[in-house]
């Protein structure tokens, strides 16, 4: 009996959550293997440049839940607390509370191409955020630098939170980025 080969769909999803939580050179085809319970043949079958053909998925699966949750709320109609406040929900959920580890900067340790997606996603968080504050009245300059800002606190409060076990640093945060581009 051959094996039933699972959607790719559902097969990127778990890739998301393995990358995210090891990086790109954490994550073994074995690994995959093992989690996925497919077949190296399967899993070629999916993926035929390996490794490389995962982490291009990966990548582009957060690519694109980044511009449905994050670039279009921003770009919507509706006030900058709204705006900001549906950014910072859909994030909070991603991120569960600060419990689940950031995939951009998991993949941050991976090959070059991984590195290239990374930085044309946080340019385009960065700037899509910057947009949506030029939008509701804040100076070009004042939105990229309050942008830029927010990512960062946003990303390195992920990492305190993780290394501490302890949601806290990251609602702190999350309420820090909404206080400080409301004002």
């Amino acid at each position: 009996m051959s094996e039933a080969i699972p959607p790719r769909d559902a097969v990127v999803a778990q890739l998301f959550e393995m990358f995210r939580r090891s990086g790109f050179e954490g994550v073994s085809i074995s690994d995959v293997s093992e989690a996925t319970g497919l077949g190296k043949s399967s899993l070629y079958h999916h993926f035929p440049g390996g490794k490389a053909d995962m982490a291009a998925a990966v990548l582009e699966f957060a690519r694109m839940w980044l511009e449905a949750e994050v670039v279009a709320p921003l770009a919507a109609e509706g006030s900058r607390a709204v705006r900001v406040d549906r950014m910072l929900s859909a994030l909070d959920t991603l991120y569960g509370g600060g419990s689940k580890p950031c995939l951009l900067a998991s993949m941050l340790l991976g090959d070059n191409a991984s590195k290239r997606m990374v930085k044309s996603a946080i340019a385009r968080w960065v700037s899509a955020l910057a947009e949506a504050l030029v939008d509701t009245g804040v100076s070009a300059p004042e939105a990229r630098a309050r942008s830029t800002i927010a990512v960062s606190q946003i990303e390195g409060a992920l990492i305190v939170a993780r290394a501490l076990d302890d949601k806290a640093p990251f609602r702190q945060a999350l309420a820090s980025v909404r206080a400080s581009l409301l004002k």
